[in-house]
This record gives C-alpha cells, sequence and structure tokens, in this order.
C-alpha cells in the first residue's frame, strides 16, 4: 500500500496524468477504508466502533463545497477540498481598499457589519456592510459546486467600489487546486477530479487587472495560469456565479426563493420559537470558520477574538477555543447540527493529551494556557450531545480525557475537601506570557475580574488561590455525576461507582460553606477560616448539584436571586450584586450580565421545585438576547445591567456565540431544545 500511494504521489506531479492519478487515489482511499472495515467485520466491530477514524469521517464530512470559511472575513467564500475561494473586498473612492469585514469589528475604521440568515450548509446567508461611503447587501447561495454571489446597494450614492479576487484563500497552505483568472471569466481546476469549476463576475464599470502571467499554481501546473483580480462600481448590482450562466435578474429570483426555503423550514420547525432560535442559529454558523494551520473546521466564540488573539500570521488567520465557551457551543450546535456538536466537543477535549487537563484555551499557533483550566462543563455537554444523537464512539474517544481531567482537579486545585482555583508553572513548557500567582490563578474560574477574589491570598507552594470556591466545587460534583453517566453506557460500573462517590463526598462538603445566617453558600478563605461575604451567580451553583436542600435552595432565591437590591430586577442577573460598591464599575465581569453565569443558575433552578422563577429568568433572559440582536444583529459577549445594552463598553465583543444562551434558556424552558 506504501508503494502504490508513492507511486500515486509522483504520477499526481505531472498534470499529462491528471486523470490516472485522481482514479489512483480514489482507488487508494476505496483500498483504505475497505481494510478497516475488513478489520471490524474480523473482530465483530463496525467501523463505528474506532473513534479516531469515525472522527477523521466526519472532519472530512465538514470540509466540503462552498462557505464563509475564512475568519477574516465574511464576505469570502471558500471551496473545499481545494481550499480556494472568492474573495470580495470593499474600495473607497480614494482606492483604499478594506478585506476585514467581520461583524462588531472594534478595530478603528472598520467595516459596519449586519448580519443576517446564514444557514449551516451555506445554501443561503446574507449581511450587509458599510464602509466609506459605500453601504451593500451580499447574498449567497451555494449548492456543490454551484455559487452565486450577488452584491446589491443599500443605498443611492455608493462611492466605492467591490473587489473581486478568486485563486487561493491562505497564502502558504498547500493547494488542492489550480486557478487561472482571466478577463472573461475565472477558473478553478480540481485535483479531486477533472471538473473545471468556471466562474464569472458580472457588474457596471467590470475591471480586469492582472497580477502575475504564466504562474504555476499547484503540483506540476504547466499551464501558464494568470493570475488577477476584477472592480465593480457599487453603486449597481455585482454578480458572481459559477457554473451555468445566469443573470442578475435570475440571481435575485435564486436568491429570494432560497432565503424564503431557509426560513420557512426554521418557522416551520420552531413556531413561536423561531426568533430566539433564529439568533442562536445565526451566530453560531456565522462563527463556524476553517483553519487553514490545523485544517479542521470548528466554531470559536467570535472571528474578531481568532484574528485579534490567537495566531501571528495575518495569512492564516487562526483561531482559539476557550475551555466552557466551546462546551455551551457544542451544546448549543446540537440541537442543528450534529457533526458541527460533536467536532468542536471534540477539539477542546482533546487537548487534554496535551495539558493533561482542558486548558483554559488553544490557539492555532500552539499556544496554550498550560497552566491553568476553566469550569468543568465538558461531561454534562458531551453527555447531552450523546443523549440526542446516540454516538457510542463519541463518548469512549471522550470519556478517558474527560476522567483525565476530572482527576486533575484533585490532584492540583483540592485543598480541606473542597476545590480551589489556581494557576501551575508548566513543567518547562515555553509559556511566557503568564504571570504566575493570585491574578492569573482567578483567570481559570473564567469570571476574570470578579470582585469575589479583591482580596484573595495565594499559596505559591500550592499554586491556588486561598479560597475554597462553592462555584468550582459545584461545578465538580455536576461533572462528575455527568461523569459517571458515561462510564455507566461505556460498562465501566466501577468507574461510575467511582465518581458517584467522589461527587457525594465533595456535595457533603459544600455544606460547610453554607451561611445560616445569610441564607446563602459563600466561598471560605483557607487563610482565617471564615466564609467570604461577596456574592456573584456562583454562589448559587450548588444548586446545580443539588448540594442545597430544599429549604437552603428557597432562601437562596427568595432572599437573593429575587432580590432586586442583589441580583433581580429589569435586566439580570448581574455578576455583582447591586448593592455592592462594585456593582458600579459595570466592566466585563465586575457589575455587568453574561449568558454563561444565567444558563448556570437556570440549569440549578430546574433542580427545584420553582418553575415560576424558571419560567421569569427565562423570559427575562430572551428579552435581554434579542434587544439588540432586532435591532442590529448583534450577540454580545455581555450586557450593562441596568440599561440593558451591550454596546456600551469596549469590552464587550458584539457577536460572540455564548452570549446566544440566553436564548438557549428559553428554548430549553420551552422544550424545545
Amino acid at each position: 500500500m506504501g508503494m502504490f500511494f508513492l507511486l500515486f504521489t509522483k504520477i499526481a506531479k505531472n498534470r499529462k496524468f491528471a486523470k490516472i492519478a485522481i482514479l489512483m487515489r480514489r482507488f487508494y482511499l476505496f483500498a483504505v477504508v475497505v481494510l478497516v472495515l475488513a478489520a471490524c467485520s474480523g473482530n465483530g466491530r463496525s467501523a463505528a466502533d474506532y473513534p479516531e477514524w469515525e472522527y477523521a469521517r466526519i472532519r472530512k464530512e465538514l470540509k466540503k463545497g462552498w462557505n464563509s470559511w475564512d475568519t477574516r472575513s465574511v464576505f469570502t467564500q471558500v471551496y473545499f477540498p481545494e481550499l480556494t475561494g472568492v474573495k470580495l473586498s470593499m474600495q473607497d473612492a480614494g482606492g483604499n481598499v478594506n478585506d476585514q469585514i467581520r461583524v462588531g469589528n472594534r478595530d478603528e475604521d472598520a467595516v459596519l457589519v449586519h448580519p443576517y440568515d446564514h444557514s449551516y450548509d451555506g445554501f443561503y446567508s446574507e449581511v450587509d456592510a458599510s464602509w466609506h461611503g459605500t453601504s451593500v447587501k451580499l447574498r449567497c447561495s451555494a449548492e456543490g459546486k454551484r455559487l452565486v454571489m450577488l452584491v446589491t446597494p443599500l443605498e443611492e450614492g455608493n462611492t466605492g467600489r467591490m473587489v473581486i479576487k478568486p485563486g487561493q484563500i491562505w497564502a502558504g497552505q498547500r493547494l488542492e487546486a489550480e486557478y487561472d483568472v482571466a478577463p472573461e471569466y475565472f477558473d478553478l481546476i480540481s485535483m479531486h477530479d477533472t471538473d473545471v469549476i468556471r466562474g464569472h463576475v458580472v457588474g457596471s464599470d467590470c475591471r480586469y487587472t492582472l497580477t502575475a502571467e504564466g504562474i504555476s499554481n499547484g503540483p506540476g501546473d504547466d499551464r501558464g495560469n494568470n493570475d488577477g483580480y476584477y472592480t465593480c462600481r457599487a453603486d449597481a448590482p455585482v454578480l458572481v456565479y459559477t457554473g451555468d450562466d445566469i443573470t442578475v435578474e435570475e440571481a435575485e429570483t435564486l436568491l429570494q426563493g432560497r432565503k424564503e426555503e431557509f426560513e420557512r423550514s426554521e418557522r416551520e420547525r420552531w413556531g413561536d420559537m423561531y426568533d430566539i432560535h433564529h439568533a442562536m442559529q445565526t451566530v453560531l454558523a456565522w462563527d463556524t470558520v476553517y483553519d487553514p494551520a490545523d485544517a479542521v473546521v470548528v466554531t470559536p466564540v467570535s472571528r474578531n477574538w481568532n484574528v485579534g488573539w490567537s495566531n501571528t500570521s495575518a495569512d492564516l488567520g487562526g483561531y482559539v477555543l476557550f475551555d466552557w465557551d466551546t462546551y455551551f457551543a457544542s451544546e448549543m450546535l446540537s440541537v442543528d447540527n450534529r457533526e458541527l456538536a460533536i467536532c468542536n466537543a471534540i477539539e477542546i477535549t482533546m487537548a487534554v493529551d496535551r495539558c493533561g487537563f482542558v486548558p483554559n484555551f488553544t490557539c492555532s499557533n500552539d499556544r496554550v494556557s498550560y497552566d491553568r483550566s476553566q469550569p468543568p462543563v465538558g461531561s454534562r455537554a458531551v453527555w447531552k450531545i450523546y443523549e440526542r444523537y446516540g454516538d457510542r464512539w463519541f463518548l469512549e474517544l471522550l470519556y478517558p480525557r474527560l476522567l483525565r481531567w476530572n482527576l486533575w482537579w484533585l490532584d492540583n486545585r483540592q485543598a480541606d475537601g473542597l476545590l480551589c482555583w489556581g494557576s501551575t508553572p508548566s513543567n518547562g513548557e515555553d509559556y511566557t506570557d503568564a504571570q504566575w500567582g493570585r491574578e492569573v490563578s482567578v483567570l481559570e474560574c473564567g469570571l476574570d475580574n470578579t470582585y469575589v477574589y479583591d482580596n484573595a491570598g495565594y499559596f505559591p507552594d500550592r499554586h491556588i488561590v486561598s479560597y475554597n470556591d462553592v462555584g468550582l466545587s459545584s461545578m465538580y460534583v455536576m461533572d462528575c455525576e455527568y461523569l459517571a453517566k458515561i462510564a455507566a453506557e461505556l460498562g465501566r460500573r466501577g468507574d461510575a461507582r467511582d465518581l458517584l462517590a467522589r461527587g457525594r463526598k465533595m456535595r457533603d462538603s459544600i455544606q460547610s460553606l453554607w451561611s445560616e445566617e445569610d441564607g446563602m453558600f459563600f466561598c471560605k478563605d483557607l487563610e482565617t477560616g471564615e466564609l467570604v461575604k461577596r456574592m456573584d451567580p456562583t454562589n448559587f451553583y450548588p444548586m446545580l448539584c443539588n448540594a442545597a436542600t430544599p429549604v437552603q435552595a428557597r432562601r437562596m432565591i427568595d432572599e437573593h436571586l429575587l432580590n432586586e437590591d442583589e441580583f433581580w430586577g429589569e435586566w439580570v442577573i448581574p455578576c455583582t450584586p447591586r448593592n455592592a460598591p462594585e456593582f458600579a464599575d459595570n466592566t466585563y465581569w465586575r457589575g455587568r450580565i453574561w449568558g454563561p453565569t444565567n444558563f448556570l443558575v437556570y440549569l440549578g433552578l430546574r433542580n427545584y421545585d420553582c418553575a415560576g422563577v424558571r419560567a421569569m429568568l427565562a423570559g427575562k433572559s430572551a428579552s435581554l438576547l434579542m434587544k439588540d440582536w432586532t435591532a442590529r444583529g448583534y450577540i454580545f459577549e455581555n450586557w450593562n445591567s441596568v440599561t440593558g445594552e451591550g454596546d456600551d463598553v469596549e469590552n464587550s465583543d458584539k457577536f460572540y456565540h455564548w452570549g446566544a444562551l440566553l436564548g438557549y434558556i428559553s428554548l430549553m424552558e420551552n422544550e424545545k431544545q
């Protein structure tokens, strides 16, 4: 088989034998599959019983067709598996070009973007963009190799032009196709089959610019291809299409039909929950991208975080995955998209192989938080995905890693029977960005600047802050319970018993954090032995794991959650009580509302007899989400607890997918998830 592969590689370098190479490639892949299936049948197992093989198949399945895969711009369409595509940019009257078109980009002089529909498969998408005197709408529809992109002016008097650049999307990446950009057409020539995808650009005052003549842009390419781009006036429609000829009028009809078909199917499924689900599905779809360095489709928190945070190379774009953010996204994705839900949950969990735990973050440039983790919510998300789709191999792949992470907390963050946040030196790993100590340890909790830890101490010999954390300890018990479900499902009953025992032991210990006087659970200062009488939403987390008795839960709800001097009000739940001086800071996790904390408090309420409170929280959360989504298409990272605004501060990303948890709560409450 290895000799066959070497022969295929040699032939593929010569374009004269392209058809032979393609046939040999197909035979090779077919033979591999046959051998795997034969191995499976030989021991009575199916191919799906080999988790890594099944995951490789799903990753490959995701990477096909046209879609908005490039994290740097929602105006770019990429074709898989060839890694070529069509990049649209905006040019102003002075000749300046902006190709960084992202929702909520806060960079100086950024394009203003309003997102609309986006089906996961690229069947239909729609987005508006305004920059330097030009406002346009881009609608796209893709099916197979067929792509239709139509740019139309949103107002009269557009002064700029649209720049259309077919060809390679990510510089420095191996192409799976050749391309040729000529004045009358552009060609994408696949290495996977013998078809040529021919495209055309139609627009007012359409100009062609040749940038390179007779180039070689593929393995063994001897065609003498051309590289170039087109520009068209933005005050009239601009049509880009591949496949059969189509007019602007026909494209309008096609796109309107696709829009109506997509929205009709969604409305039929979701009924009166359509608007809430649409907000959630749209942000997840637009935030789904392809990373060329790791060759994976993922759904990071936001395209702006990807570009500005994770990768040193602007030519690649990059991505960043955060621990609990990604697990929450995978659970929301599971409502509509099995493959993306599974892929995201696996990608973040596989980081255990490098770190021994799921890290705070992992990036495409191999930048990883080797010192710290984040809230242990992964086992719950994995179980919920399994409950919906029943992929046993998915559990088999992730269970050993989730179990390793579960044990890591006890080995590295345990003190007096409960858990503390921390930051462990990375055993020689080159992670120079971290400043060891209390400040970075608090980052592990996910509530980066919470006021609860303003006065906390730090144990440098143990690499933990000095508080037994009520939220972490409660989430850990929940993790044990869901991991025990997974273990039992896989027949590992001994593991399941051990996990339940660990959970019970810590659940009992959480009672030491209860204040009868205050009717609330608190963190405990290990240096003084006193409870830390500061609250944020994590103080309600003992309800997540039934650590609170029904009487305790009722007091927590009546005396604190529904207390308008603390956590209740028109917009809820603030991450700092309203009567705390730090509430006025209104920055990040101080005083503002966040989707994940609302979601976890809601999950805790589901364990108790408080249906009315649960419904109120779901309704208020949905109202907050829809406030800016309806007006501007934004789903913020966090919101003002007084005004319900998300755009009143700079450090609230405008299109951050876990903000949609505010809507997911309503889907759960109405049993639509």
